[in-house]
């Protein structure tokens, strides 16, 4: 740290580990989180507000106290919890295991095939996925999603997956050109027939046909597979170049861009796939970063039953920075050059009753900054560099999703003390409601600025200065959190009317999460 710069220890008791209650003390809330009399919202009824799909006017009982930043948080899956009103752990939608549908002949040769998988830089998309996603941590996790911010919010500051994470957990370009459609082109039936014929070799009626089996523009994954998976090297170059595409939209649509139809991929994406020299020069890493903020973002929302996008890249990001809290395995013959998504052996769900949710959630609550592994890169930069694009402030963008990038939210994650940070962007349009399938949010979006991100880098007099420890933050910036952040989920009087904690078998009563760790 910078000689003479002031920064905050942010606040710390002396235990280390707390055993599970319904909520902090109120002792413990003086001890510096958050402010002394905190409004639980006592004096309303138990219910949530009737008004809940329009904006935040006022303070909300357990914070925000001030409502300029989480404008939508009435219709948050927090402020129904709050309330005493749970939903259950989300269904995941996750598509990693199909990538073991797709078997290659092992004695039939493939190089032609494989240079081209090898040119898109996607390749590590196919092994390090996880084939079965964890409920119970992607269900506690985006409780604590808020949209406006695109942050998860935590009694001691802001969180995020950000392009650095990305880049070092996936292994994937970060940098390069959008995910964006050019302008003047028709999205219609036609083009895309057109698009799918031209890139995969089949007739206009069979794209048509394809496409029309489930409606929309989408293409089923096991048609893929079931249409190129017989490539080999005696194939002619045509078909090699077809079934590449085929396979490259097929990992798509297993990973970045998984989405609530199930089993489809939308053909547009064969557009950034035409030339398969080009292909590893698109950001692919950030459109998927783009598609998951908007799936996290749904996923915030009461009315939400589902979540999709790249779930392994959540996962894995927990495991990376929460590992303390949610104990992956680490996986012993992990080389430091792969992937870090391949240096965690996933939990698998223990149960999936609200028990185990309402657990790690208060465990979340519990959590002080100290606890956290901030930048878990520290000491590896040599095989996982911290690259500048990583400070990009500005809207990231795939296809039709346009979903802002703030790095200044969370300096501590690249060992900078946290100040406060500048105002989130105000949407041009914008419907942050309880029903998932009404949410829609617009911002304003132009290629030119992410094609000159060196113009729109976080400046250097705003990275703050280096941390003395991990989470140093200033004490300007833990009394602005206070007022602008729900920091808790679980009220603190009251435990879920969906539970029981007296069961014998309730992790809350055995103190510790080791059951659903199992």
């Amino acid at each position: 740290m910078a000689r003479g710069s002031k920064h905050h220890d942010c606040p710390i008791t002396s235990k280390t580990k707390r055993k599970f209650c319904s909520q902090p003390s109120q002792s413990v809330v003086d001890d510096g989180i958050l402010e002394a009399g905190v409004d639980t919202g006592e004096e309303q009824a138990s219910e949530p507000f009737t008004d809940a799909d329009e904006p935040l006017s006022g303070p909300f009982p357990g914070g925000p106290h001030d409502p300029s930043v989480l404008k939508s948080f009435k219709s948050h899956v927090a402020a129904a919890i709050w309330f005493n009103k749970e939903r259950d752990p989300l269904k995941l939608q996750n598509h990693s295991y199909k990538l073991t549908q797709w078997v290659f002949d092992e004695h039939v040769t493939n190089h032609k095939f494989w240079s081209y998988i090898d040119g898109s830089r996607l390749r590590p998309l196919v092994n390090c996925s996880y084939l079965i996603g964890n409920r119970v941590v992607v269900s506690a996790f985006c409780e604590r999603w808020q949209p406006e911010t695109n942050t998860f919010h935590l009694p001691f500051g802001e969180m995020t997956i950000t392009l650095d994470d990305v880049f070092n957990i996936l292994g994937i370009p970060i940098q390069g050109d959008s995910i964006s459609v050019p302008e003047g082109v028709r999205l219609d039936k036609t083009y895309y027939a057109s698009l799918l014929s031209s890139t995969l070799g089949v007739t206009i009626d069979e794209a048509k046909n394809e496409m029309s089996r489930y409606g929309g523009n989408g293409v089923t994954l096991e048609w893929l597979r079931l249409r190129f998976q017989s490539v080999s090297d005696d194939s002619s170059l045509e078909f090699i170049e077809f079934a590449a595409r085929g396979f490259l939209l097929y990992i798509l649509g297993c990973t970045l861009f998984v989405d609530k139809t199930g089993n489809r991929i939308n053909v547009i994406y064969l557009h950034f796939l035409r030339d398969l020299n080009r292909v590893g020069r698109y950001a692919w890493g950030a459109a998927g970063l783009a598609f998951l903020y908007r799936q996290l973002g749904l996923a915030s929302r009461v009315g939400c039953r589902q979540i999709g996008g790249y779930l392994t890249l959540l996962e894995a990001w927990i495991y990376e920075h929460f590992r303390n809290v949610v104990s992956p395995h680490l996986r012993v013959e992990y080389s430091e050059n792969e992937p870090r998504v391949n240096r965690w052996e996933p939990r698998k769900d223990a149960g999936l009753s609200l028990v185990y949710v309402q657990a790690l959630r208060q465990q979340l609550d519990h959590m002080q900054a100290h606890e956290v592994i901030w930048d878990p890169y520290r000491g590896h930069r040599e095989a996982h560099p911290l690259l500048e694009i990583t400070f990009y402030t500005g809207m990231l963008k795939c296809l039709d999703i346009v979903e802002p990038y703030y790095p200044d939210r969370v300096l501590r994650q690249f060992g900078r003390v946290q100040t406060i940070p500048r105002n989130p962007y105000t949407p041009s349009r914008v419907r942050r409601v309880s029903d998932s399938k009404s949410y829609e949010v617009v911002y304003e979006y132009f290629d030119g600025l992410w094609q000159r991100w060196r113009d729109h880098v976080l400046a250097d007099a705003n990275r703050s200065t280096p941390v003395k420890f991990s989470y140093d933050c200033t004490p300007e910036y833990l009394s602005w959190y206070q007022k602008i952040t729900h920091p808790y989920v679980q009220h603190p009087d009251r435990v879920s009317a969906a539970v029981d904690s007296n069961e014998e078998n309730h992790p809350l009563q055995q103190g510790t999460l080791d059951e659903w760790h199992s």
